[in-house]
């Protein structure tokens, strides 16, 4: 097997983990946390995001806010629940660093220009908006539950694997009227007061932007 090829199927075995990592996370927050904690991680979420409780029982809130309760929302003890998981379960240091990379990623605003598909797979080509860079975004068919249009602006959580970037979760649409240049300015703005970094500015407000006009 040349090197290529081992790449490809490092880069294969290493979605399927980090899915199944995803997705068992995912089934932690949902069925393992106490609602006394979801029912604080709510109206902490509906008052940060200034949603209505018919805005919160959206299709689209409602994804935004699992997203949110796993991987930004700050439990009790100060942790996230994605962080919670991790600790609770024992992994291989393959595994630990593939979390690691889930734990720091961030819902991030990419201007989708070129739509590919490959072989059951999907590659979302286009603009990262808080960098000015090409990226591609590779996921499968199956894991899209809405239909990618072009020329559009989605958040994303991906992170770099062996050859690709990987989409993990759902992508959300967002779309108004000059949201790109807001984005931009209010993270520079930011970043000039306080020195915040870009991911953390997007883990804190990427719902408000996702949300815009939702409310």
């Amino acid at each position: 097997m040349d090197l290529s090829q081992y790449r490809i199927k490092k880069q294969s075995i290493a979605e399927e983990q980090i899915d199944e990592i995803y997705q068992h996370a995912y089934q932690y927050a949902l069925k393992e946390t106490n609602i006394r904690e979801k029912v604080r991680a709510k109206m902490i979420f509906a008052k940060r995001f200034q949603l209505n409780e018919s805005s919160l029982m959206s299709t689209k809130a409602e994804e935004v806010f699992h997203q949110w309760f796993l991987f930004d929302y700050k439990t009790i003890k100060g942790q996230t629940l994605f962080f919670q998981f991790l600790q609770s379960r024992r992994l291989s240091e393959p595994v630990k660093m593939m979390g690691a990379l889930l734990l720091s990623a961030a819902l991030e605003p990419v201007r989708v220009k070129e739509i590919q598909t490959v072989d059951g797979e999907l590659f979302m080509i286009g603009e990262n908006i808080m960098h000015d860079r090409k990226e591609s975004v590779k996921t499968s068919l199956d894991g899209l539950k809405e239909e990618i249009m072009e020329d559009s602006l989605y958040f994303m959580r991906k992170v770099p694997l062996v050859t690709e970037q990987w989409l993990i979760g759902p992508v959300f649409q967002a779309e108004s009227p000059g949201l790109q240049t807001v984005i931009k300015n209010q993270y520079h703005q930011k970043n000039h007061e306080t020195g915040i970094l870009w991911r953390t500015f997007l883990k804190e407000e990427a719902p408000s932007y996702i949300l815009k006009d939702h409310s």
